[in-house]
C-alpha cells in the first residue's frame, strides 16, 4: 500500500496475475489538492486494467475533481480498462450532484 498523503492511498492487487488496483480519496478532493494527487492517479489508470476508485469521508469536491474523473472514464473506456467509483458522499452534496447533473460521470 502506497500513502501519497493524507487524501490519498494506491492499494495494488494482491492475487497474482491480476492488474488491478484501489484509489482510495478521502477529505477534500478541491483545486488545492489535486497537484499532489493527479500524477499517482493517472500512473495508477495507466498501470492497471482494473481501477476501483473509493470516494470515502468526502468533505468537499469542486469541478476540478470531477473534470479529472470525466478524463479517467474517457480515458480508460479508450483503452479497454475497467473503472468503478463507489462513493460515499453527504445527502446533500450527493443531492446536489445528481440534481445538476454531475452525478452520472461517476457512475
Amino acid at each position: 500500500m502506497t500513502t501519497i498523503n493524507k487524501n490519498i492511498q494506491i492499494i495494488p492487487s494482491k492475487k497474482k496475475g491480476e492488474k488491478k488496483v484501489s484509489v482510495v480519496l478521502e477529505n477534500e478532493l478541491t483545486i488545492f489538492s489535486i497537484e499532489k494527487m493527479r500524477e499517482k492517479i493517472i500512473e495508477s489508470v495507466l498501470k492497471y486494467d482494473e481501477i476501483d476508485f473509493q470516494l470515502k469521508n468526502i468533505t468537499n469536491m469542486d469541478l476540478t475533481f470531477i473534470q479529472l474523473f470525466y478524463s479517467i472514464k474517457a480515458t480508460s473506456e479508450r483503452l479497454n480498462k475497467k473503472v468503478v467509483f463507489n462513493i460515499d458522499l453527504a445527502n446533500d452534496v450527493k443531492s446536489l450532484f445528481i440534481n445538476s447533473d454531475l452525478y452520472k460521470v461517476l457512475k
